[in-house]
């Protein structure tokens, strides 16, 4: 199969070129080339140039389109929603337009902030959604296009997991918070189901082999608060939580106001796809294990 990703130099591309490249033809662009091996053919452009995403789409004629490409500061989202809106929903438009033609099929991931937060509990793909700033609604929008092709697929997710540019994750920033004894202010009336790239990555091999259409939820079987998330990474990477200080997202300054709840219920996928997700305390200990084998794999290229 020829697959086609997009933002593929990011947290979860790159996690999926590691996995993907193994049994297909992968395909992948982003603004600058990320992981380089055996089956993967980079093509490094800007998506909202939407003549060579034309150009590309036509040239390496994907069966299915894996589309991670997006501005995740949403803040800075807040302040360039044109440049969000052309990533978001026309780039988005574009590709899906070109599986409708084609026949393929589309993997859009997408957010857990396309809902307000105001629910008690966890939120289902049935509920009605409601973004509060400019990143989840340009997201919601791009899922709309996905969902008027046959072929297409919304996940809803939350990832957490190591970056491999210059740029750091919630859980590197954590964690060098952390080793570094720094002031970590954490939310304690935020609440998430977050997983782990590598594990969504292996959901979205199961989709390919498998396939499901319409919107999915993705996320761990439960939820946790970002306070206690961090709290929760201290004791497994055996730390002192000390500098962990229990704010309220109200106190911030934010540009964008953030959504208090984003639990993601999964039981449509756990039943349509069958899989049983990690809790957020397993998902960690992956975070963790990984961490002890980047560890391991630099001291022996400094040995």
């Amino acid at each position: 199969m020829k697959i086609g990703i997009t933002g593929a130099s990011g947290m979860l591309g790159t996690a999926l070129l590691s996995l993907l490249s193994k049994s297909h033809e992968v395909f992948a662009t982003s603004r600058n080339k990320g992981l380089e091996e055996k089956n993967i053919k980079w093509d490094c452009f800007d998506l909202t140039d939407f003549e060579l995403l034309n150009t590309w789409l036509k040239k390496i004629k994907p069966d299915l389109v894996i589309n991670c490409a997006a501005i995740v500061n949403v803040d800075f989202c807040e302040e360039n929603i044109s440049l969000a809106t052309a990533l978001h929903v026309e780039a988005t438009k574009v590709i899906a337009n070109y599986i409708n033609i084609t026949k393929g099929r589309l993997i859009y991931i997408s957010t857990d902030s396309v809902f307000d937060g105001k629910k008690l509990g966890y939120y289902r793909e049935t509920d009605p959604v409601n973004p509060l700033n400019v990143y989840a609604k340009t997201k919601l929008m791009g899922e709309r296009f996905v969902q008027s092709t046959e072929g297409g697929l919304v996940l809803r997710t939350n990832i957490i997991g190591w970056k491999n540019k210059d740029d750091t994750s919630f859980v590197e920033w954590i964690l060098e918070g952390l080793i570094n004894n720094t002031t970590l202010n954490l939310f304690y009336d935020v609440y998430f189901s977050p997983l782990t790239v590598e594990e969504l990555s292996l959901i979205i091999k199961k989709i390919i082999d498998n396939p499901i259409f319409g919107i999915y939820h993705c996320g761990s079987s439960d939820s946790i608060s970002k306070y206690e998330f961090g709290k929760k990474m201290a004791e497994i990477f055996k730390l002192s939580c000390h500098n962990i200080n229990k704010v309220s997202v109200d106190t911030m300054k934010f540009k964008a106001t953030r959504p208090k709840n984003m639990a993601l219920d999964n039981s449509k996928i756990n039943s349509d796809l069958v899989y049983e997700y990690s809790n957020v305390q397993n998902s960690i200990k992956l975070i963790k294990n990984r961490y002890d084998e980047n560890l391991k794999n630099f001291k022996k290229s400094k040995d």
